[in-house]
């Protein structure tokens, strides 16, 4: 129960953390693009509204070419350094002074690796346990392997009575309609992630900042 007083203490810790940047605080040139991209989805909606042509999506057509000037500029050694400096190393020693009070705080040594390896099993053990819907994906899996028969011996019923070209445009629907399903199926995995294992990606977080620790914050390993 100590680590789970541990784990709410670090969420906790992270919530008084700001992940992002704030567009204020965003370079210039960040803050031009994210207004092309808005402008020209805007336009483009208009547009649409108003007459349905091929011309409404050329505002978010050149918005998203846009994005190929944007990715060269801020690849640029010198938008890296400020990045670095003025965003991303100030988080990251936010964050890892926030997960070294809380070790403190439950008096865990941060010398001591044995102890931050064992943290880093009782997270992963945790993790999995939080995975609620783990002891369906067999049942699921012998649901698919029951179903897939069935739908081959349709399709043969099927083509014994339809032509060449009816089941050449039926096999273009059913890859169409598959891909779809994949496509729909990828982009609301991590939202229901999310929304069924709210903990799941804070576990890995957990694990990542322990690991961080034992390679940049302990002074002799060897001891």
């Amino acid at each position: 129960m100590r680590f789970c007083d541990l784990f709410i203490s670090y969420k906790i810790g992270l919530k008084s953390i700001k992940s992002t940047i704030p567009f204020t605080k965003l370079p210039l040139y960040r803050k031009v693009f994210i207004i092309i991209l808005l402008v020209g989805a805007i336009f483009s909606g208009i547009l649409y509204l108003i007459k349905q042509t091929w011309a409404s999506y050329i505002p978010i057509t050149l918005s998203l070419l846009s994005l190929i000037v944007f990715f060269i500029i801020d690849s640029r050694k010198r938008n890296l350094e400020l990045m670095l400096k003025e965003h991303y190393i100030p988080y990251s020693k936010m964050r890892m002074n926030m997960t070294i009070d809380i070790l403190k705080k439950f008096d865990i040594n941060i010398e001591n690796l044995d102890s931050l390896d064992m943290l880093i099993d009782e997270a992963k053990y945790a993790q999995i346990q939080c995975d609620y819907l783990s002891p369906l994906k067999k049942p699921l899996k012998t649901l698919g392997a029951t179903i897939i028969p069935i739908i081959v011996f349709v399709a043969e019923k099927i083509g014994d009575a339809a032509t060449q070209d009816e089941m050449i445009f039926m096999s273009v629907q059913a890859i169409v309609l598959i891909l779809l399903i994949f496509s729909l199926i990828f982009s609301l995995t991590p939202i229901v992630k999310d929304l069924l294992y709210r903990d799941y990606n804070k576990y890995d977080e957990l694990i990542s900042d322990l690991r961080q620790i034992k390679l940049f914050y302990i002074k002799n390993p060897k001891q």
